[in-house]
């Protein structure tokens, strides 16, 4: 009996779910990649390093084809000429086109790795810094698109305070100002996850030049961002 309940406990069950999604694996593995890469600096042990490596290859291979993905997101806004906020649309366009970059030229660093294509100064030193500015570019549309969500779920806020709403209709009020609240938080949550991951970035590019644990340890905090939303959606 007590076996029962652990094999059909809904956690076990929603942790399984998890694995079985492509998305799930790669974010637990980049969780993994980023705690080995603080513990390779803590511990200077060569089996960390190694792990870190074999973890970014397997993250690699398993978003081979996430371009696509990117590719048809940005069509579908460009498309939705009625979306609400064109801002934020023009914006989103722009994030998904600095990924489809990002994603395709990791691609080529995978093929490098994996010595399937030469490693020459092109594809050793301009091809991984290209991809970093793409990731970059992205995260600068999404910090934007952070700042107009921030900004218009604010204006939202005030507008229901300040409206007075009569008794027959005031528990449909409160739950429009607790929507968004919740928009206002998911918008500040997501702004500090491209914030960090932008922390990232600029180290790869040497604008900073933070040591390697806190550049690790940047990474566990948004891979753990992005296992919390996957944790939600499955």
């Amino acid at each position: 009996m007590v076996l029962d309940t652990v094999i059909y406990h809904p956690t076990l069950t929603k942790f399984i779910s998890l694995l079985n999604k492509t998305a799930g694996r790669e974010k637990i593995l980049r969780l993994l990649q980023y705690l080995v890469r603080f513990l390779a600096v803590q511990y200077s042990s060569g089996l960390n390093r190694q792990l870190q490596s074999e973890f970014t290859i397997v993250r690699k291979i398993l978003r081979f084809f996430k371009p696509l993905n990117h590719i048809q997101d940005a069509a579908k806004l460009y498309d939705n000429k009625i979306a609400p906020d064109h801002w934020v649309r023009w914006l989103s366009v722009i994030k998904n086109v600095g990924y489809i970059g990002y994603l395709s030229l990791d691609q080529v660093n995978l093929l490098r790795i994996l010595k399937l294509v030469p490693s020459t100064p092109i594809t050793a030193k301009k091809v991984p810094r290209y991809t970093n500015w793409f990731w970059f570019a992205a995260l600068v549309a999404g910090l934007i698109t952070d700042f107009r969500n921030l900004y218009t779920s604010q204006r939202k806020i005030e507008a229901s305070l300040t409206l007075e709403g009569n008794a027959p209709t005031e528990k449909a009020s409160s739950e429009k100002l607790n929507a968004f609240y919740n928009q206002r938080f998911a918008a500040f949550r997501r702004l500090v996850w491209d914030s960090v991951d932008t922390f990232i970035v600029l180290n790869n590019l040497q604008f900073l030049r933070n040591d390697e644990s806190s550049v690790a340890l940047a990474g566990v905090a948004t891979s753990v961002f992005g296992l919390q939303d996957l944790w939600k959606a499955t």
